[in-house]
């Protein structure tokens, strides 16, 4: 049995589209610290002409560890009501755009969030450059900016590219009680 060690084989393994090198067609939705899974290597996906690397793989398992990653969905005109203005938890927002270098930093901060934050909040993004309708009518005029909502209305908002710590501090107070 094969057992991968290394996490960044791991990484590279579970997100390579070379099918050489891809794991069976299954996806990996574990909870965060769940223990491992162990699956097959599907050998179809082997098309290398080296039949050695096919009997390599034969009949063997790879034991992932948790890869889980709550990532932010994408939010669109179409689904704004039903996943922003209708949720039943508080909601984060990160408008950015393709041509923004700032929005990646915001990017891996939205998603760290997510993870820490999961059940308790929802995180989404929008591509304020294709969906200039919502941005507009939230007055964004620049990005990135993360807008919070609560009870489908919108509650706080961070401009630019800042630290966690004000992000999380903005989440808290969204999901302290209100008196």
């Amino acid at each position: 049995m094969a057992v991968v060690t290394s996490i960044s084989i791991k990484r590279f393994i579970c997100s390579s589209m070379n099918p050489k090198i891809g794991l069976s067609s299954r996806s990996l939705h574990l909870k965060p610290r769940e223990e491992s899974i162990r699956f097959p290597i599907n050998p179809v996906q082997y098309t290398s002409s080296s039949l050695s690397l096919k009997k390599k793989y034969l009949s063997k398992s790879v034991i992932v560890a948790s890869i889980h990653r709550a990532e932010p969905e994408v939010v669109t005109e179409d689904t704004w009501d039903e996943y922003v203005l209708n949720s039943d938890i508080p909601v984060i927002v990160e408008f950015w755009a393709s041509w923004c270098g700032p929005c990646r930093m915001v990017h891996r901060e939205i998603e760290e969030i997510a993870n820490e934050y999961a059940g308790k909040i929802k995180c989404y993004k929008l591509r304020a450059d294709v969906e200039f309708k919502i941005a507009e009518k939230y007055g964004v005029k620049a990005v990135p900016i993360v807008l919070f909502f609560k009870n489908g209305e919108k509650s706080d908002s961070v401009i630019g590219t800042m630290p966690k710590h004000v992000y999380t501090a903005a989440i808290d107070k969204l999901l302290t009680p209100s008196s």
